[in-house]
């Protein structure tokens, strides 16, 4: 009677001895399926350059520059818009800009002064992030027309330069912009050092 009891038992126990065993390896060992959970695969691996700000898409704001009358004159307030290219690689800047406003003449009215400037140079993305500052090569070319003793002349102009200039990262695409650039120009057989300082905002 006992044993038929213990009998009895151990077949009763051979199902739960046989899952334990498939679930320590023993069935994947025998060419049974695993009946353990899947593990959860590991995460892909975290891409540091997928966040890196591409550098400005557009700017507004102001720019000043002496362009000497002379007489002591010459100071110009612009407006400026710079419109960037965007490239695969970020490092790369290339701007075109636009500048109109107004130049102080001592000898009568205010001249309108208009510029447009090629800008190609180098920027630090990423690497001082949210500060991104560049280096940059300035061509410009524009004119200039105002009233000479009750006479309206004009003057075509253009030169080039360098400028260097840093933007700060608010939130996104959205920066601040500031630079200082020095460019020589010619205008009516005359040559300038032209000093120009811009600030500005954009995306």
């Amino acid at each position: 009677m006992t044993r038929a009891l213990i009998a009895m038992l151990a077949l009763a126990l051979w199902p739960a001895t046989v899952d334990a065993q498939e679930s320590l390896g023993m069935g994947r060992r025998l060419g049974r399926p695993s009946v353990r959970a899947p593990e959860p695969e590991a995460p892909p691996p975290a891409q540091p350059d997928a966040d890196r700000w591409p550098g400005p898409q557009i700017q507004l704001g102001y720019g000043y520059l002496k362009l000497a009358d002379g007489y002591g004159g010459g100071d110009a307030h612009l407006a400026d818009l710079s419109v960037f290219i965007q490239w695969p690689v970020t490092e790369l800047r290339v701007a075109l800009r636009g500048q109109v406003g107004a130049r102080d003449y001592s000898l009568g009215g205010d001249d309108l002064l208009a510029v447009a400037s090629v800008e190609i140079g180098y920027q630090l993305t990423g690497l001082l992030d949210p500060l991104v500052p560049h280096a940059s090569l300035v061509v410009s070319f524009g004119g200039l027309v105002g009233e000479r003793f009750e006479t309206t002349v004009a003057h075509g102009l253009g030169g080039a330069g360098l400028e260097l200039g840093a933007a700060l990262r608010l939130y996104r695409n959205l920066h601040l912009h500031a630079a200082f650039g020095y460019q020589r120009w010619e205008m009516d057989g005359a040559a300038f050092d032209v000093f120009t300082f811009r600030v500005g905002a954009g995306l």
